[in-house]
C-alpha cells in the first residue's frame, strides 16, 4: 500500500541539503524518524546528499540510518537509462 504524506515546494535550490531539510521535517511532523528504512530515489547526485545528510541527522539522534542501505533506485527509471543506452549502441537514436 502506498500513501501520500507530504507535497512541499522546496524553496530556494533543489539540493540535497533543501530536500533532506524538507523530508526531515515531514518525518519529525508524523513523527517517522526512526521508522525509515529506505528513500526510493533516482541517480542524481543530490539525492546522495538527501541521504547522507538523514544520516547525519539520524546519528546525532541515535537513529539508525545508512545512507548506502537506504538508497533504493527506482527500477522504472533504471529500465529507462538502460534502454536508452541499448537504442543508442545500436544506432537507433543519437546520443545526446
Amino acid at each position: 500500500e502506498e500513501l501520500l504524506i507530504d507535497f512541499c515546494e522546496i524553496i530556494g535550490e533543489h539540493s540535497g541539503a533543501n530536500i533532506a531539510e524538507a523530508v526531515w521535517n515531514t518525518l519529525e511532523l508524523y513523527r517517522l524518524k526512526d521508522q525509515t528504512m529506505g528513500v526510493v530515489c533516482d541517480d542524481a547526485t543530490n539525492n546522495d546528499t538527501l541521504l547522507k545528510s538523514l544520516e547525519n541527522r539520524c546519528a546525532a539522534e541515535g537513529i539508525d540510518f545508512s545512507h548506502k542501505k537506504a538508497c533504493i533506485h527506482c527500477l522504472p527509471h533504471i529500465v529507462h537509462l538502460s534502454a536508452m543506452q541499448l537504442l543508442e549502441g545500436i544506432g537507433a537514436i543519437k546520443p545526446d
